[in-house]
């Protein structure tokens, strides 16, 4: 045999040798089978609700849909050849307020909606194969959170910061009022340090161990923390929202797509007036200029006078209503009723690793019973944020696409139009009931 040849054939024989070998001193690299079991939490719905409604789904860390598909009969779902990842598992059930108001003896005004906790798992050969999820049913309110603007727009050729909004939509068929509704941003951790405590298994703070936090409460899954908290004024009936209709709190309410004067005197313009959007006829705005303890307002936090302010009642970013452009914040929107005066809002810090004295109040305790809607917001690469918000708030999560400064948004989606009226989805999952698009203010996703 030629030499070459016999070269060639020890070469490749011991390039398959390898590959075995790969195969054996790495088995994470193997494609895995999982099974994920799932049943709905609540004796009282587990012994009524079939458990070949729910669905399952599996994302991939970009938040991709990998696979979804109901369950079996007896709660079990199965997933082949999944390659090596992390992987975001939930599962999901939606039943017609018609069949569940009947098999429950209830007076449901919307379709009742169940989803687990939208949970991240790193799953390899070396890992878990069966995964269980337990699902709650949500809490469910006439408003709902429509948009968030939090990416913003290129920092030059666009406003970067100052075109954000927020926009809170009518989803029920009678008049609703937003006087005295709270937006709060809530607060998380976003990674991990030695200097606090948090959950076991997980990235989030451990709030019970906050200094001074009653023992006797579940602090972590009863209350969500807030930083930022602001309020639409109004005694009751002073600004109504029609159904189908939505009002927009913009950080700047100003015609962003045209030059307009600063408080320094100086032009604020864009180089490209198609990368934001025209807030000057938004609904209300915030405005941090006047605000006590407001050393350096920025110039381009202008007081639009035919747009009302909202009231400040906390503040964390200190100049003006400024979202994280990354997706670090999330949102939710909440009524006061048995929380009393704001100045006796229970407030507390985060949880110390050394157990110091703190009490500087920094966030403010709001009963998750109080929150009428909330959206976990998510970073747009597959560096997850740890999860803020329980499934009781919001299952899911959602991102916009493009990335900070993309001028887009994610907005909700229409579930159906009834004699001209558009209902949005609202099955208390984000990742469900979102999409992303280019933001436009009082306007929908196709």
């Amino acid at each position: 045999m030629h030499k070459l040849t016999i070269f060639r054939f020890l070469f490749f024989g011991l390039l398959i040798m390898l590959g075995g070998c790969q195969r054996d001193v790495f088995p994470e690299n193997k494609p895995v089978d999982i099974q994920i079991k799932a049943s709905f939490l609540s004796e009282e719905y587990g012994a009524k609700l079939p458990l070949d409604s729910i669905v399952v789904s599996v994302f991939d860390p970009e938040g991709r849909l990998v696979f979804r598909d109901s369950l079996q009969p007896e709660g079990t779902f199965s997933v082949k050849s999944l390659a090596p990842n992390a992987y975001t598992l939930q599962a999901t059930a939606v039943f017609k307020k018609e069949y569940f108001n009947d098999l429950f003896d209830l007076d449901e005004d919307f379709d009742v909606s169940f989803s687990s906790q939208a949970t991240r798992f790193e799953i390899n050969e070396s890992s878990s194969k069966e995964f269980e999820l337990g699902l709650l049913n949500g809490s469910y309110g006439a408003l709902v959170i429509k948009q968030i603007y939090y990416a913003g727009s290129h920092a030059t050729q666009g406003a970067s910061f100052r075109d954000q909004f927020i926009e809170i939509y009518n989803n029920s068929e009678i008049v609703q009022y937003a006087d005295s509704l709270y937006i709060a941003e809530a607060f998380g951790a976003n990674s991990k340090s030695t200097n606090y405590v948090y959950l076991p298994n997980s990235m989030q703070y451990d709030w019970s161990k906050s200094y001074g936090m009653p023992s006797n409460i579940k602090a972590n899954e009863d209350y969500v923390y807030a930083a930022t908290i602001l309020r639409i004024p109004g005694s009751g009936t002073d600004y109504p929202i029609l159904p189908g209709e939505s009002i927009v709190l913009a950080a700047t309410a100003a015609n962003h797509k045209s030059p307009y004067q600063g408080t320094d005197g100086k032009t604020i313009s864009v180089q490209n007036p198609d990368l934001t959007v025209d807030l000057s006829q938004a609904d209300f705005e915030a405005h941090y200029a006047t605000e006590e303890g407001v050393t350096r307002p920025l110039a381009s936090d202008v007081d639009n006078p035919n747009v009302p302010n909202v009231v400040v009642v906390r503040r964390s970013n200190g100049t003006d209503l400024i979202m994280s452009q990354t997706g670090q914040d999330s949102w939710i929107i909440f009524r006061d009723a048995g929380m009393g005066e704001v100045k006796t809002w229970k407030t507390y810090d985060r949880p110390y690793t050394d157990g110091r004295v703190t009490t500087a109040g920094t966030y403010v305790q709001i009963p998750v019973a109080n929150i009428i809607d909330a959206v976990e917001l998510q970073s747009s690469t597959s560096t997850q944020y740890p999860k803020r918000l329980n499934a009781k708030t919001d299952a899911g999560f959602i991102a916009v696409t493009g990335g900070q400064r993309s001028s887009n948004s994610v907005i909700r989606k229409t579930k159906e139009i009834v004699n001209g009226r558009r209902i949005l989805k609202d099955s208390n999952n984000s990742t469900e009931d979102f999409t992303s698009m280019k933001a436009a203010p009082k306007g929908f996703a196709d």
